[in-house]
């Protein structure tokens, strides 16, 4: 049963990542739509103050034709007036250059930009078929999970309950003994210390699907937030922060690293120091601490690579995973 229930939160948590991911890739894409939807409505105006310059030129020009410039010359009354007027259409004539010039740029210029605004309009569209797909896939998960409990029994999920609470309580003493609690972060970079506070300080909120505080997390929400307050912005999901941020070897662990777990980058934990990790688990849960090894790790990664380390304190190894309870 433990490993039914396991599964099936698993499944629930990739699939709400992945919604989270897509939900933010949809609000990203309709802003660069608005954006060039407005860069068309700027260009339509310039083009149509182009189109309106270049209508008066011409027309300007119909009024002027008639005789021709030596024959005005010898009826001028005044020669040097209309020297002067000659000299005033050469400029003119400059001037119908740069606005025809200035007309042609423009015409490109809404052509450019129509372009770029349909391509984002689809781009936008297909982002929010994505997301559509994505929350139907978290909803089924959410349901299996369900389905799942719902099938346990009463001595069943007291043992699932007996399990987490087991691991920690394990994390937590194991963290005491290690780094002696009261001063967490011991050897994490200035940064990765305000990550680890902020994160621990969320201990006992509840986990929400898509939660980034500051009463309810998930576990991606969790990390981005102390990361956040740290004054460092990282991706929001797990599997953006696995994609996104500087791999580091599990042997190289400091505190504030993320550690992130399952082959599909499914859950993500902040790293305490002392083996011990604080998470945001699944849904019925609250965010607490845990050994690193809870769950299969595929690897870890760290916000801030080029910080220099804090001094650190010595700590014992991290004990082996606990056991899985049988069904």
């Amino acid at each position: 049963m433990a490993r039914d229930v396991a599964a099936a939160r698993h499944a629930a948590e990739v699939a709400e990542q992945q919604y989270t991911a897509a939900a933010g890739e949809l609000a990203q894409r309709r802003e660069e739509s608005a954006v060039a939807a407005r860069q068309v409505d700027q260009q339509r105006g310039r083009l149509t103050e182009a189109e309106t310059e270049a209508a008066r030129l011409v027309a300007e020009q119909y009024r002027n034709g008639g005789l021709g410039s030596l024959a005005r010359l010898f009826l001028a009354d005044r020669p040097e007036d209309f020297l002067d007027r000659q000299q005033r259409a050469a400029s003119d004539s400059r001037s119908a250059a740069a606005v025809l010039r200035d007309l042609r740029e423009a015409r490109n210029r809404m052509v450019l930009f129509s372009e770029r605004a349909g391509q984002a309009e689809q781009s936008a569209s297909a982002a929010a078929d994505r997301a559509r797909r994505a929350l139907e896939q978290a909803r089924q998960g959410a349901a299996r999970t369900e389905q799942v409990l719902a099938a346990a029994t009463a001595e069943q999920l007291g043992r699932l309950d007996q399990w987490e609470n087991a691991l920690a309580d394990g994390a937590a003493r194991q963290l005491a003994a290690a780094a002696n609690a009261a001063a967490p972060g011991g050897g994490a970079s200035a940064a990765g210390r305000r990550a680890v506070e902020f994160a621990l300080a969320q201990r006992g909120k509840p986990y929400l699907w898509g939660g980034t505080g500051p009463d309810a997390f998930d576990c991606s929400g969790l990390t981005s937030q102390a990361w956040r307050a740290a004054g460092v912005s990282i991706p929001r999901t797990s599997q953006q922060q696995w994609a996104g941020l500087r791999h580091v070897e599990l042997r190289d662990l400091r505190p504030g690293d993320l550690v992130i777990y399952h082959g599909d980058a499914g859950h993500v934990a902040l790293y305490l120091g002392g083996g011990a990790v604080v998470h945001a688990p699944h849904t019925g849960t609250v965010v607490k601490l845990a050994p690193v090894t809870m769950l299969p790790i595929l690897g870890a990664v760290r916000p801030d690579p080029d910080a220099p380390p804090e001094p650190a304190p010595a700590v014992e190894p991290a004990p082996a995973a606990v056991a899985v309870p049988p069904r």
